[in-house]
Order: structure tokens, then C-alpha cells, then sequence
């Protein structure tokens, strides 16, 4: 008999990657397609069964984990929404699949096998209470309690992008005022540093036509007071809703990842210091915040950890 693999698959608007993991995290094999979304639902199912054959080659599969970006419901393996694939509403996703490859497969939200590969494999080890933040074109968020991933009443937990945080403050995309979204994703800060220089605030940025989260963060190690002060911002928005996740859930550890988060220091330093301002003082003190380590694999590696735990 040959060797049984565990397949994570994570689910994109623009890609499909699929891997075979080890069960020390590690990806054997990985490959990538593009998701042809406009084409509809059925194909997209079509496209992710097609990938993961292609990366078992005909060895046998102990089981598929499945990240989707949007609102899951996990018992039944449907999609309810997913804004990034257009038409998915009401998707059944694990049923199809199950039954074209006769395999357990299990399907979560994507921040939350995420938050569950860098909990099992990543930043995250040796810890029992995990959040995983994601800062990226959003904010998004995976809980990890006592171990396993917490979904909630009805799979919705873990939208940490929507904790406000200046109820005064910018509309977000879901209709409400000041979420974190606003301030610590890609858009929020290079919003930030276009309305500092629109008001006249000297920079090295200035006249840079399209300002990237990298162009921002070449300028802030090369010193310029604008950038270091646009993450640093960002850093302590960042720190207001941690301490009110610290304060609610007694979190071990956050771990924070997405592209944004390779400013590093220049964001959580700033967290760091505003979670001890505003935590209470014992939840402030059991609380670490540190940067991802598993980068674009830990949905993939989350996705797999989960197939392997399906009863």
C-alpha cells in the first residue's frame, strides 16, 4: 500500500493551492491553479477536485481540509458567502467533493486554518490560547481555545477586522464606523499617508505615484518620520483591539501575519505598548505578541493539520 496523504487546499479569488503536508508540518508537494471563478460555482468545485488529484497522483488520500475565505458553515460544508468568488451563495462544498473522492474532506473559514497551522506548526507552538490576526488588503482573524479552533453559535467567531475602534471614525466595507480594518490593512494605511501629505506633512514619499505598503516601509527603515509613523499608527489601533481581545479572552499568544506584518517592528512594538497601556494589567502581562512564521503556506498547513483531525 502505498503512503496515505493528508491535502490542505486553500481556496482564492485568483488561485487555487493545493499540498500534501507531513504530519510535522511540513509540504511535500504543492501546486497552483487558477480558480476561474466568473466560470461559476460547479467549475470552481471542478478546478479544486482536479488540483487535489494532481497532487496525490493516485496515492491515497486520508483526508482534504479546505480553507474558503468567507462565512462557513463547518457541520454541513457549505459556503454561504464568499465575496471573492462571485455567485457562491449557499455553496455545498465537502459533499461534492467527499462523494467525486470518496476521502473525508472538511471545510473551515481560511483565518481560521490559518490561525490553526501557525497554532500546530508555527509562531503559535506550545501555546493553548491563540489568536492569529491577519493584516493584509483586510483584517482577519482565527481563534484558537484550549487547543481547538472556536467558531462560535453559528461559525462566525473570529472576525477580529470588525472590532471597532474609533466609532467615530472612516466607513469600513461592511457598512460600519472605524473598524481595525480601516486603520491596519493596506488600504487604511496608505490612506493614512496620503491624507498626511494632502495636508501638507513633508516626506520622502511625496511624489511617489502609487504608494505600496513596501514603498511605505522602505522609506520607514530609511528613516522617514511620514512611513514610521503611518505602522506605528496603524500598531496602536492595532493594540486597542488586542487589549479588549486580551481583557474578554485571556489570549496566550497573538500571532501576526499577512503582508502588513513584514513591517515588523515598526507595527508591533506599537501594539506591544498599547495592549500594556490599556489590558488590564494580569491579561496585559500573559499576552505575547509575535509575527507569523509560516507565511503564505499556513493556510495550506492549517488546512491539512485539520484534515487529519476528522473524526
Amino acid at each position: 500500500m502505498g503512503k496515505v496523504l493528508f491535502i490542505g487546499v486553500d481556496l482564492g479569488g485568483t488561485n487555487i493551492k493545493a499540498g500534501s503536508v507531513s504530519d510535522q508540518g511540513k509540504v511535500l508537494k504543492e501546486m497552483s491553479i487558477s480558480t476561474e471563478a466568473d466560470k461559476g460555482q460547479a467549475h470552481v468545485l471542478g478546478r479544486i477536485i482536479q488540483v487535489i488529484q494532481d497532487v496525490a497522483e493516485g496515492s491515497e488520500i486520508g483526508g482534504v481540509g479546505i480553507g474558503i475565505p468567507g462565512q462557513i458553515n463547518v457541520e454541513r460544508g457549505i459556503c454561504y458567502f464568499a465575496p471573492n468568488l462571485p455567485g457562491w451563495k449557499d455553496v455545498s462544498v465537502t459533499p461534492v467533493i467527499k462523494k467525486k473522492l470518496g476521502c473525508p474532506v472538511v471545510l473551515d473559514n481560511d483565518a481560521n486554518v490559518a490561525a490553526l497551522g501557525e497554532f500546530a506548526y508555527g509562531a503559535g507552538q506550545g501555546s493553548q490560547h491563540l489568536l492569529m490576526v491577519t493584516l493584509g488588503t483586510g483584517v482577519g482573524g482565527g481563534l484558537v481555545l484550549n487547543g481547538r479552533i472556536f467558531r462560535g453559535f453559528r461559525d462566525l467567531a473570529g472576525e477580529f477586522g470588525h472590532i471597532t475602534v474609533d466609532c467615530n471614525g472612516h466607513t469600513c466595507s461592511c457598512g460600519r464606523k472605524g473598524c481595525i480594518e480601516e486603520y491596519a490593512s493596506i488600504r487604511g494605511i496608505v490612506r493614512m499617508v496620503r491624507e498626511a501629505l494632502d495636508a501638507g506633512v513633508e516626506s520622502s514619499l511625496r511624489g511617489v505615484e502609487k504608494l505600496t505598503p513596501r514603498e511605505i516601509y522602505h522609506d520607514a527603515v530609511n528613516g522617514d518620520t511620514l512611513a514610521i509613523e503611518a505602522f506605528q499608527r496603524a500598531g496602536d489601533y492595532l493594540g486597542i483591539a488586542l487589549a479588549d481581545v486580551a481583557n474578554l479572552l485571556n489570549i496566550e499568544r497573538v500571532v501576526v501575519g499577512g503582508g502588513i506584518a513584514n513591517a515588523g517592528n515598526f507595527i508591533l512594538e506599537a501594539a506591544r505598548a498599547r495592549v500594556q497601556k490599556d489590558a488590564l494589567p494580569e491579561a496585559a502581562e500573559s499576552v505575547e505578541i509575535v509575527k507569523a512564521q509560516l507565511g503564505n503556506s499556513a493556510g495550506l498547513v492549517g488546512a491539512a493539520y485539520l484534515a487529519r483531525s476528522i473524526d
